[in-house]
Formats: C-alpha cells, sequence, structure tokens
C-alpha cells in the first residue's frame, strides 16, 4: 500500500465517521491492506488485468482449470471470522465476490446465452457491466504500461473503473436475496451498463407496483407472487443499507487494488 492509498483511507474514513469506532475502522481496514491474504488477493486481481478478455461470450481467455485454482484461492482469503468490523467485513466479502466474478467471466463461457428461455434481466445487467468492466480495465492497463495514457487520465479512468465495480456489488446483493426471478426489468433488456441509480430506480418501481397490487386485491391469483415481490426487495434494502455502510470501505480496498504502480 503506497502513501496516496493510506492518506485517502484516512480521509474517506474520517469524513464518513459517525461515532468513535472510526480510528477501530482504519486501524483495521490498514491491518488488512497489509496482510499476506490482501497481497495475495491483489496479486490475482493484477494478473487478471493483465489478461486480454476474448471478444464475445463465447470464448475463453483462462483455461477453465487455471480459473477454478484461482476461485478456490480466493474464498480462502481473508475469512469473515478473523474480521471484527461487520463494515469491513462486508466490503472484503464484496471484493472476493467481484474478484471470482472476474475469473469465472475470463475462464468460462456465457451459458446464459444458449439457453432459449429469456434470463432474468438482472443476469443479463452483470453479464453486460463484467463483459464491459474486463474490456476497460485490460485496456487501461495496457495504455498505463505502454505509456500511452498520462496519470490523470489513468485515475480519471480507475475512478469510473470504481463505480461499475460499486454496481456490480450492487447486483451481487440483488442476486443473493432474490431466491427466485420476480423482479419484472423488461426495459433493461434496451439499458446498456446501467448504473446503480439507474438499477436502484427500476427495483423501486417494481416494488411499488407489486405494493399497489396487492392493495388493490385484484389478480387474486398472482398474490403470491407480488408478496414475494415485497419480501425480497424489502431483504434487499436491508442489504443495501449494510452496502451503504460499507461502501466507504469498499472505495478504499478497490482504490489499492486499481491504484496504477501497485
Amino acid at each position: 500500500m503506497n502513501d496516496r492509498t493510506r492518506i485517502a483511507l484516512a480521509g474517506s474514513l474520517l469524513l464518513s465517521a459517525t461515532s468513535p469506532v472510526a480510528d477501530g475502522q482504519i486501524t483495521e481496514t490498514l491491518d488488512v491492506l497489509n496482510s499476506d491474504d490482501w497481497q495475495t488477493l491483489k496479486s490475482i486481481w493484477r494478473l487478471l488485468d493483465g489478461v486480454r478478455p476474448s471478444e464475445d461470450h463465447f470464448t475463453i481467455s483462462i483455461a477453465t482449470e487455471k480459473g477454478d485454482s484461482l476461485s478456490a484461492v480466493i474464498q480462502n482469503l481473508l475469512p469473515g471470522e478473523g474480521i471484527e468490523n461487520p463494515e469491513l467485513e462486508f466490503a472484503v466479502s464484496m471484493i472476493r465476490k467481484i474478484t471470482s466474478a472476474r475469473v469465472n467471466r475470463l475462464s468460462r463461457v456465457n451459458t446464459m446465452l444458449m439457453t432459449r428461455m429469456m434470463p432474468p434481466w438482472n443476469e443479463t445487467v452483470q453479464n453486460s457491466l463484467m463483459f464491459n468492466f474486463e474490456s476497460r480495465i485490460s485496456t487501461i492497463t495496457n495504455l498505463a504500461e505502454a505509456g500511452e495514457i498520462t496519470a490523470t487520465e489513468c485515475v480519471a479512468a480507475r475512478d469510473s473503473l470504481i463505480d461499475k465495480a460499486e454496481t456490480l456489488a450492487l447486483l451481487e446483493i440483488l442476486d443473493e436475496v432474490r431466491e427466485y426471478p420476480f423482479y419484472d426489468g423488461t426495459q433493461f433488456y434496451e439499458v446498456e451498463n446501467p448504473g446503480s441509480d439507474e438499477i436502484l430506480q427500476k427495483l423501486d418501481m417494481s416494488y411499488r407496483v407489486a405494493l399497489d397490487s396487492l392493495q388493490a386485491d385484484h389478480r387474486v391469483e398472482n398474490k403470491e407472487y407480488f408478496l414475494t415481490i415485497v419480501q425480497q426487495h424489502e431483504e434487499f434494502l436491508h442489504r443495501y443499507e449494510d452496502f451503504q455502510q460499507a461502501k466507504p470501505l469498499l472505495r478504499i480496498l478497490l482504490f489499492d487494488l486499481m491504484e496504477a504502480g501497485n
């Protein structure tokens, strides 16, 4: 971890601190960033940065066996029981999931495109975002190493990628609480790489439609369907609150992973 990361860490946490535990967050986050597990995870992340992703969803860039090996390593890094602060544990778990998703994107054919059935919208959005994320991070890495972009351009590109990574984390949360593909997001099929605000807006619309339908007490045959939408969305909102609390720490971890020259 370099000085810029340390300064960003302290600044972000102090600005977002609302209780005396902020000092403890700083100390434990520094411990994570200096740990052997984090260095291993960072080396995997940087390895993936240098892989040129395929230009379609049917070709892989990393051997599937290699991807399986990397995924197994990732899952054993920085176990949650070793982290005391819940916001930090949440942020670290999101990093593990995003890194694993990157490995899957590069080492597996997208079987979702082989089915005749229309996949759930969040899976479509998630795959599109990951495809775009991998393409951009590979391009930026290669341009930076070749000296073809300035430090300022590299920072701007990194910040944009951090925003995309946060959106991927949001979709991971949605996928965890979605027991059945009830969220109706047909309009998303026409949206290319939506951001977090667009996703939240569409989810809220689906939630309100379900509430209105239940209150109107019509289409009784769909009552269970709408109840499930409401229950899933309320669980999502609970997890989203945890995400918001952990977001400053998540950005610090992403900042360290994406800092040029690490």
